[in-house]
């Protein structure tokens, strides 16, 4: 069976390194307990299924669906994050490889795509939050 924890936690790292601004997991990241400032992104696990080995195979598979919200003060700065977090899920080096690698323990994270985007959200712009959301899907399987 292939845990969604490590994945998630190994993903929010990865993005925060990625991005180079915090990434909270499902609400507002804190820098030394208090609110960070404008831009930063929330990862919010969706779902996904996971399935048991077949006959053949003894390696456990997993979709997994993340979204990935960028929040700033303004429409530009959330399009540039956005941007930033993109490049950390999808950008490839020359090699193929994945340009920022998703280290989980016992599991294979070999797919990675875009599932929706949902663009940028100026609805709240009043108030000098601006957001912008991606959904991801992940394919995973289970290494020995």
């Amino acid at each position: 069976m292939i845990d969604r924890a490590p994945v998630t936690k190994a993903l929010q790292g990865m993005i925060a390194k990625a991005t180079g601004r915090p990434c909270g997991l499902g609400k507002l990241p804190l820098m030394n307990g208090k609110p960070t400032e404008v831009p930063y992104t929330v990862l919010y696990p969706l779902g996904g299924s996971v399935g048991g080995a077949p006959l053949a195979d003894l390696s456990e598979d997993a979709e997994l669906v993340y979204q990935l919200t960028s929040v700033a003060g303004r429409a530009d700065q959330a399009e540039w994050m956005a941007d930033r977090g993109r490049r950390a899920l999808l950008e490839r080096g020359g090699s193929g490889v994945w340009l920022f690698p998703l280290d989980v323990p016992g599991v294979d994270v070999w797919a990675r795509e875009l599932d929706a985007d949902d663009g940028i959200d100026a609805s709240a712009a009043v108030e000098g939050i601006v957001t912008s959301s991606q959904r991801y899907r992940l394919s995973a399987s289970g290494s020995m």
